[in-house]
């Protein structure tokens, strides 16, 4: 596959699923999500190309002016490609040590599966330039930002070696990245030991560390409190 998407009339949806924290559904691409704070702005994960950067940082202006303080990458498969957009804004960048080295060595291949898409949309691959995370990790993190908190955690392979999933505990709230989301399993082709189902085994890790579903209301990308139904 070249990348191409078939293009739906599925508007971009930009939702604030708790205070400050907001979700942006973007159906033929990479989801975001952006929390506000008094001190600055933390971002998730930076589309598939620059320009889709600038749309991206341009939402973001709608809902505040704070200056965006960290990015976290998620996962390897291309969701970085916008990295440059918010490393000019001064962002600090973090990831886990498995998905910067995957950032690095697979990028020749993360580009050449979305010449399609860049063709598609007019979008040139010579914009889209490589920053890697200024900090990693190995299990877990915690950020503290303007009084609010944020936990990065990694409980093995789902999608990619290195996922990431981003909590929110005060706000109840789950930013799966790669990993989870309804209705859809990982490509095998990227994750080790597929036979051992690493992302049923990673979601199954997850629920106690989460408090799921107690003390955790909303996944994204569904970030509806129906969500664990579905799990």
């Amino acid at each position: 596959a070249d990348g191409s998407v078939s293009e739906k009339a599925i508007p971009i949806q930009v939702v604030e699923v708790a205070p400050g924290l907001y979700f942006q559904y973007h159906h033929q691409e990479s989801n975001n999500a952006w929390l506000v704070t008094d001190e600055g702005v933390l971002v998730i994960d930076t589309r598939q190309h620059p320009r889709r950067a600038q749309e991206l940082l341009a939402a973001i202006r709608k809902t505040t002016d704070k200056p965006i303080k960290w990015v976290v990458n998620t996962h390897a498969h291309g969701h970085y490609f916008g990295n440059s957009v918010f490393k000019r804004e001064g962002a600090t960048f973090i990831a886990h040590r498995d998905t910067a080295g995957m950032m690095k060595s697979h990028l020749p291949i993360e580009m050449k599966r979305r010449q399609g898409y860049f063709k598609q949309r007019q979008f040139d691959p010579g914009e889209v330039e490589l920053i890697l995370p200024d900090v990693t990790f190995d299990t877990t993190a915690t950020i503290t930002l303007g009084g609010r908190t944020v936990q990065l955690l990694y409980l093995g392979p789902g999608q990619n070696p290195g996922d990431t999933l981003v909590h929110f505990p005060k706000e109840r709230v789950i930013f799966t990245g790669g990993p989870f989301s309804k209705a859809s399993w990982p490509n095998p082709s990227f994750t080790p030991k597929w036979s051992d189902k690493p992302l049923l085994k990673s979601w199954e890790k997850a629920k106690p560390v989460l408090g799921w579903p107690r003390e955790t209301d909303s996944l994204c990308p569904k970030c509806v409190p129906e969500a664990r139904k579905a799990i």
